[in-house]
Protein backbone atom coordinates (compact mmCIF):
# COMPACT_ATOMS: atom_id res chain seq x y z
CA UNK A 1 0.00 0.00 0.00
CA UNK A 2 2.86 2.30 1.04
CA UNK A 3 4.41 1.52 -2.64
CA UNK A 4 1.03 2.33 -4.27
CA UNK A 5 1.04 5.89 -2.26
CA UNK A 6 4.21 6.75 -3.34
CA UNK A 7 3.59 6.20 -6.93
CA UNK A 8 0.45 8.44 -6.77
CA UNK A 9 2.49 11.44 -4.99
CA UNK A 10 5.28 11.17 -7.63
CA UNK A 11 2.84 10.62 -10.59
CA UNK A 12 1.43 14.60 -9.51
CA UNK A 13 4.55 15.60 -9.58
CA UNK A 14 5.19 14.64 -12.88
CA UNK A 15 1.56 16.14 -14.07
CA UNK A 16 2.24 19.25 -12.07
CA UNK A 17 6.41 19.81 -13.78
CA UNK A 18 4.72 19.49 -17.10
CA UNK A 19 1.98 22.65 -16.66
CA UNK A 20 4.68 24.88 -15.26
CA UNK A 21 6.92 24.10 -18.05
CA UNK A 22 3.99 25.49 -20.51
CA UNK A 23 3.92 28.94 -18.82
CA UNK A 24 5.42 31.40 -21.74
CA UNK A 25 8.61 33.15 -21.14
CA UNK A 26 9.57 36.19 -23.78
CA UNK A 27 12.53 37.55 -21.81
CA UNK A 28 14.55 39.65 -22.53
CA UNK A 29 12.26 41.48 -25.01
CA UNK A 30 14.02 42.63 -28.14
CA UNK A 31 14.38 46.17 -29.18
CA UNK A 32 12.39 47.44 -31.78
CA UNK A 33 14.53 47.72 -34.29
CA UNK A 34 15.68 43.69 -33.48
CA UNK A 35 12.44 43.12 -33.35
CA UNK A 36 11.36 44.85 -36.78
CA UNK A 37 14.85 42.73 -38.74
CA UNK A 38 13.43 39.52 -37.05
CA UNK A 39 9.69 39.82 -38.31
CA UNK A 40 8.71 38.99 -41.87
CA UNK A 41 5.69 41.15 -41.86
CA UNK A 42 4.53 44.77 -39.65
CA UNK A 43 1.48 46.17 -40.36
CA UNK A 44 -0.75 49.03 -38.65
CA UNK A 45 -4.03 47.56 -38.43
CA UNK A 46 -7.23 47.76 -37.51
CA UNK A 47 -9.10 44.73 -35.91
CA UNK A 48 -12.59 43.99 -38.21
CA UNK A 49 -13.37 40.77 -36.80
CA UNK A 50 -12.38 38.51 -33.99
CA UNK A 51 -12.98 34.47 -33.45
CA UNK A 52 -11.69 31.16 -32.07
CA UNK A 53 -10.99 28.43 -34.42
CA UNK A 54 -9.48 24.71 -34.55
CA UNK A 55 -5.62 24.56 -35.51
CA UNK A 56 -6.52 22.88 -38.90
CA UNK A 57 -8.49 25.94 -39.81
CA UNK A 58 -4.88 27.43 -40.26
CA UNK A 59 -3.65 24.99 -42.97
CA UNK A 60 -4.50 24.45 -46.23
CA UNK A 61 -8.03 23.04 -47.24
CA UNK A 62 -7.44 18.63 -46.74
CA UNK A 63 -4.24 19.02 -45.57
CA UNK A 64 -4.17 18.65 -42.14
CA UNK A 65 -5.83 15.00 -42.18
CA UNK A 66 -3.49 14.21 -44.90
CA UNK A 67 -0.10 15.83 -41.94
CA UNK A 68 -1.17 13.22 -39.98
CA UNK A 69 -1.64 10.18 -42.04
CA UNK A 70 2.36 11.11 -43.80
CA UNK A 71 3.70 11.61 -39.93
CA UNK A 72 1.72 8.21 -38.89
CA UNK A 73 3.38 6.36 -42.02
CA UNK A 74 6.70 7.85 -40.39
CA UNK A 75 5.74 6.12 -37.15
CA UNK A 76 5.63 9.67 -35.52
CA UNK A 77 2.76 10.84 -33.89
CA UNK A 78 1.14 13.80 -34.75
CA UNK A 79 -2.45 14.74 -32.85
CA UNK A 80 -4.28 18.16 -33.63
CA UNK A 81 -6.55 17.91 -31.88
CA UNK A 82 -4.77 18.18 -28.78
CA UNK A 83 -4.16 21.95 -29.92
CA UNK A 84 -7.68 22.78 -31.07
CA UNK A 85 -9.58 24.83 -30.69
CA UNK A 86 -7.02 27.13 -29.31
CA UNK A 87 -6.31 29.73 -32.01
CA UNK A 88 -7.73 32.88 -32.34
CA UNK A 89 -8.27 33.87 -35.90
CA UNK A 90 -8.45 38.21 -36.43
CA UNK A 91 -9.49 39.82 -39.60
CA UNK A 92 -7.60 43.21 -39.89
CA UNK A 93 -7.95 46.05 -42.07
CA UNK A 94 -3.94 47.39 -42.92
CA UNK A 95 -3.67 50.73 -42.28
CA UNK A 96 -0.09 51.42 -42.98
CA UNK A 97 2.11 48.50 -44.38
CA UNK A 98 6.20 48.77 -42.43
CA UNK A 99 7.35 45.34 -43.73
CA UNK A 100 6.09 43.44 -46.71
CA UNK A 101 2.85 42.63 -48.32
CA UNK A 102 2.16 46.55 -49.24
CA UNK A 103 -0.21 45.72 -51.67
CA UNK A 104 -2.73 43.30 -49.66
CA UNK A 105 -5.52 45.35 -47.75
CA UNK A 106 -6.16 42.37 -45.66
CA UNK A 107 -4.77 40.34 -43.63
CA UNK A 108 -5.49 37.10 -41.09
CA UNK A 109 -3.21 36.95 -38.70
CA UNK A 110 -3.49 33.91 -36.08
CA UNK A 111 -2.14 33.85 -32.50
CA UNK A 112 -2.51 31.00 -29.79
CA UNK A 113 -5.82 31.26 -27.44
CA UNK A 114 -3.59 30.88 -24.31
CA UNK A 115 -1.43 33.76 -22.83
CA UNK A 116 0.57 30.44 -21.21
CA UNK A 117 1.18 29.33 -25.15
CA UNK A 118 2.71 33.23 -25.31
CA UNK A 119 -0.96 33.98 -27.52
CA UNK A 120 -1.65 37.71 -27.86
CA UNK A 121 -5.20 37.44 -26.67
CA UNK A 122 -5.75 41.04 -25.95
CA UNK A 123 -7.16 41.94 -29.79
CA UNK A 124 -10.63 43.79 -29.69
CA UNK A 125 -12.76 44.15 -32.78
CA UNK A 126 -12.47 47.72 -33.59
CA UNK A 127 -9.07 49.06 -31.98
CA UNK A 128 -5.85 49.52 -34.12
CA UNK A 129 -2.39 47.46 -33.56
CA UNK A 130 0.93 47.34 -34.50
CA UNK A 131 1.55 43.71 -35.61
CA UNK A 132 4.61 42.34 -35.83
CA UNK A 133 4.43 38.45 -37.77
CA UNK A 134 6.18 35.62 -35.27
CA UNK A 135 6.31 31.77 -35.01
CA UNK A 136 3.76 29.31 -34.80
CA UNK A 137 4.26 28.21 -31.45
CA UNK A 138 2.11 25.38 -32.57
CA UNK A 139 4.03 24.11 -35.38
CA UNK A 140 5.63 21.03 -34.90
CA UNK A 141 9.01 19.81 -36.46
CA UNK A 142 7.04 16.72 -39.01
CA UNK A 143 5.74 20.51 -40.39
CA UNK A 144 8.94 21.82 -41.32
CA UNK A 145 9.78 18.13 -42.93
CA UNK A 146 6.26 17.05 -44.59
CA UNK A 147 7.50 17.37 -48.42
CA UNK A 148 9.60 20.48 -47.65
CA UNK A 149 6.04 22.33 -48.56
CA UNK A 150 4.46 25.13 -46.23
CA UNK A 151 1.17 24.21 -45.36
CA UNK A 152 -0.50 27.26 -43.82
CA UNK A 153 -2.86 29.16 -45.81
CA UNK A 154 -1.60 31.66 -47.66
CA UNK A 155 -1.89 35.77 -47.06
CA UNK A 156 -2.00 34.42 -43.13
CA UNK A 157 0.42 34.89 -40.65
CA UNK A 158 1.25 34.42 -37.03
CA UNK A 159 2.11 36.76 -34.11
CA UNK A 160 2.12 36.01 -30.17
CA UNK A 161 3.63 37.92 -26.70
CA UNK A 162 6.92 37.75 -27.83
CA UNK A 163 7.11 40.33 -30.68
CA UNK A 164 6.79 43.71 -30.18
CA UNK A 165 2.71 43.31 -31.11
CA UNK A 166 0.84 45.68 -28.82
CA UNK A 167 -1.95 48.16 -29.40
CA UNK A 168 -0.95 51.04 -31.76
CA UNK A 169 0.30 54.23 -29.75
CA UNK A 170 1.80 57.23 -31.39
CA UNK A 171 5.58 56.75 -30.04
CA UNK A 172 5.87 53.67 -31.20
CA UNK A 173 4.00 54.80 -34.74
CA UNK A 174 6.89 57.28 -34.95
CA UNK A 175 9.84 54.78 -34.04
CA UNK A 176 9.03 52.74 -36.96
CA UNK A 177 8.66 55.82 -39.29
CA UNK A 178 12.59 56.09 -38.06
CA UNK A 179 13.03 52.93 -39.14
CA UNK A 180 11.54 52.83 -42.08
CA UNK A 181 12.81 55.89 -43.49
CA UNK A 182 16.53 54.73 -44.91
CA UNK A 183 14.02 52.01 -46.54
CA UNK A 184 12.01 54.11 -47.97
CA UNK A 185 14.51 56.68 -49.55
CA UNK A 186 15.87 52.78 -51.21
CA UNK A 187 12.97 51.51 -52.19
CA UNK A 188 9.87 54.43 -53.17
CA UNK A 189 6.65 53.22 -53.34
CA UNK A 190 5.31 52.22 -56.63
CA UNK A 191 2.71 54.36 -58.23
CA UNK A 192 -0.41 54.93 -56.26
CA UNK A 193 -3.56 54.51 -58.15
CA UNK A 194 -6.90 56.10 -57.50
CA UNK A 195 -9.07 53.67 -55.87
CA UNK A 196 -11.34 52.90 -52.88
CA UNK A 197 -12.22 50.38 -49.99
CA UNK A 198 -15.28 48.11 -50.70
CA UNK A 199 -18.02 48.90 -47.95
CA UNK A 200 -18.95 45.16 -47.40
CA UNK A 201 -15.50 43.34 -48.26
CA UNK A 202 -12.71 45.75 -47.69
CA UNK A 203 -11.39 45.02 -50.98
CA UNK A 204 -9.27 47.60 -52.58
CA UNK A 205 -11.38 48.76 -55.67
CA UNK A 206 -9.70 50.69 -58.82
CA UNK A 207 -11.53 53.29 -60.48
CA UNK A 208 -7.94 54.23 -62.71
CA UNK A 209 -4.72 52.51 -63.17
CA UNK A 210 -1.39 52.14 -65.26
CA UNK A 211 -2.73 49.82 -66.92
CA UNK A 212 -6.48 49.24 -67.56
CA UNK A 213 -8.93 46.51 -68.04
CA UNK A 214 -8.96 44.73 -71.41
CA UNK A 215 -11.02 43.60 -73.22
CA UNK A 216 -8.88 40.31 -74.75
CA UNK A 217 -9.74 40.55 -78.15
CA UNK A 218 -9.31 44.55 -78.15
CA UNK A 219 -11.76 47.42 -77.73
CA UNK A 220 -13.57 46.61 -81.52
CA UNK A 221 -14.14 42.82 -80.87
CA UNK A 222 -16.51 44.25 -77.75
CA UNK A 223 -18.53 46.33 -79.70
CA UNK A 224 -19.06 43.70 -82.64
CA UNK A 225 -19.85 41.08 -79.40
CA UNK A 226 -22.21 43.56 -78.19
CA UNK A 227 -24.15 43.78 -81.65
CA UNK A 228 -23.94 40.19 -81.84
CA UNK A 229 -25.47 39.50 -78.81
CA UNK A 230 -28.04 41.97 -77.99
CA UNK A 231 -31.50 42.86 -78.88
CA UNK A 232 -34.11 46.12 -78.35
CA UNK A 233 -37.06 46.83 -79.51
CA UNK A 234 -37.27 50.20 -81.91
CA UNK A 235 -37.97 53.38 -80.10
CA UNK A 236 -40.50 56.44 -81.43
CA UNK A 237 -41.07 59.54 -79.46
CA UNK A 238 -44.56 61.15 -81.11
CA UNK A 239 -42.90 64.89 -80.37
CA UNK A 240 -39.21 64.80 -81.04
CA UNK A 241 -35.70 63.04 -81.61
CA UNK A 242 -34.81 61.83 -77.96
CA UNK A 243 -31.74 60.33 -76.38
CA UNK A 244 -31.49 58.00 -73.55
CA UNK A 245 -28.60 56.77 -71.26
CA UNK A 246 -27.96 53.41 -69.57
CA UNK A 247 -24.94 53.20 -67.37
CA UNK A 248 -23.51 49.77 -66.59
CA UNK A 249 -20.56 49.49 -63.54
CA UNK A 250 -19.00 46.09 -62.72
CA UNK A 251 -15.64 45.12 -61.27
CA UNK A 252 -13.19 43.18 -63.18
CA UNK A 253 -10.91 41.13 -61.07
CA UNK A 254 -7.35 40.24 -60.52
CA UNK A 255 -8.68 36.76 -62.43
CA UNK A 256 -10.12 38.45 -65.30
CA UNK A 257 -13.68 37.97 -64.20
CA UNK A 258 -16.56 40.11 -63.55
CA UNK A 259 -18.43 41.07 -60.44
CA UNK A 260 -20.73 43.05 -58.64
CA UNK A 261 -22.89 44.06 -62.39
CA UNK A 262 -24.81 47.18 -61.50
CA UNK A 263 -26.66 50.51 -62.93
CA UNK A 264 -25.55 53.53 -62.32
CA UNK A 265 -28.23 54.96 -64.32
CA UNK A 266 -31.39 53.82 -66.08
CA UNK A 267 -33.56 55.47 -68.40
CA UNK A 268 -35.26 53.18 -69.67
CA UNK A 269 -35.63 50.09 -67.16
CA UNK A 270 -37.24 48.25 -70.30
CA UNK A 271 -34.09 47.40 -71.38
CA UNK A 272 -32.36 46.98 -68.53
CA UNK A 273 -32.76 42.80 -68.68
CA UNK A 274 -30.93 42.68 -72.47
CA UNK A 275 -28.53 44.99 -71.03
CA UNK A 276 -27.29 43.07 -67.91
CA UNK A 277 -27.90 39.70 -69.59
CA UNK A 278 -25.40 40.97 -72.41
CA UNK A 279 -22.99 41.76 -70.02
CA UNK A 280 -23.01 38.48 -67.95
CA UNK A 281 -22.29 36.63 -71.35
CA UNK A 282 -18.88 39.01 -71.87
CA UNK A 283 -15.73 37.00 -71.54
CA UNK A 284 -12.56 37.31 -69.61
CA UNK A 285 -11.08 40.33 -69.85
CA UNK A 286 -7.10 41.02 -69.03
CA UNK A 287 -7.23 42.92 -65.53
CA UNK A 288 -5.84 46.10 -64.26
CA UNK A 289 -2.17 46.80 -62.57
CA UNK A 290 -1.00 49.13 -60.71
CA UNK A 291 2.46 48.46 -60.98
CA UNK A 292 3.77 45.20 -60.99
CA UNK A 293 0.05 44.39 -58.79
CA UNK A 294 -2.76 42.97 -60.63
CA UNK A 295 -5.73 44.22 -59.17
CA UNK A 296 -9.31 44.65 -59.00
CA UNK A 297 -10.85 47.62 -60.99
CA UNK A 298 -14.46 49.35 -61.85
CA UNK A 299 -15.69 49.26 -65.13
CA UNK A 300 -18.17 51.52 -66.34
CA UNK A 301 -20.10 50.92 -69.83
CA UNK A 302 -22.19 53.05 -71.01
CA UNK A 303 -25.26 52.59 -73.48
CA UNK A 304 -26.71 55.29 -75.62
CA UNK A 305 -30.12 54.53 -77.26
CA UNK A 306 -31.86 57.36 -79.87
CA UNK A 307 -35.47 57.52 -80.29
CA UNK A 308 -36.55 59.34 -83.44
CA UNK A 309 -39.87 61.10 -83.75
CA UNK A 310 -42.49 60.10 -85.65
CA UNK A 311 -42.91 63.08 -87.77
Amino acid sequence: MKIIKKLFFSFLIAVASKSFALACDCKPMPSIEKSFEQANLVVHARILSKEFISYSETLLPNWSDSLVKWAKDKGQLLDLSTIAPNVIRVKVLVLKSYKNQTHLDTLTIFTPRSSASCGFNEFEVAKEYLIFNGVDLFKSLEFKNYKNENVQLKNTFWTNQCTRTAIAKQDLLDSLDLITAPIRILNPPEKVCDYYLDSLTNERIYTNAEIQPQFKSGQSALMDFYKANTSFPPLSNKDSDTTYNCQVSFIINPNGRMSRIRFLKSEIPSFEKSILEFVKKIPLWFPGKCGSNTISYEVILNFRFESKSSH
